[in-house]
């Protein structure tokens, strides 16, 4: 892989006990969390590219978990000496979507890493 874009997808293990969120499979995998929550699990991409877009109304990724997630994760790309290689995007008011302006940015990511080459022209609907 030399590029990744994730939607909605920072669900940490701290948010999912403290919310007792009911998310999805990998959150109930016994000892997981002994190796890291998600932030320091997606950090070890780096330094290939990776863009995250989160709305920030997502119940299933509280914000203020995706924030330190954040901070994590650009700490990860700076000591693998490429933060310019993660991107992420938060948008005001949005829930779990993928709105107009996450697929631009999705487009727009693959160009820059990967060329324009089978970059589909649709998008989210709505």
């Amino acid at each position: 892989m030399r590029a990744i874009v994730g939607n909605c997808c920072l669900p940490t293990y701290a948010a999912v006990d403290e919310h007792q969120l009911l998310h999805c499979l990998p959150n109930f995998i016994p000892g997981l969390y002994s190796y890291g929550d998600t932030p320091d699990i997606a950090g070890l991409i780096a330094p290939r590219a990776l863009h995250l877009k989160f709305g920030e109304a997502d119940d299933g990724s509280p914000i203020g978990f995706v924030r330190q997630g954040l901070h994590t994760i650009e700490a990860a790309y700076q000591a693998a000496g490429a933060p310019q290689n993660f991107t992420h995007y938060l948008e005001a008011g949005s829930g779990h979507v993928l709105s107009h302006e996450m697929w631009r940015q999705t487009q727009e990511f693959f160009a820059r890493h990967l060329g324009s080459a089978g970059l589909g022209r649709q998008g989210p609907t709505g």
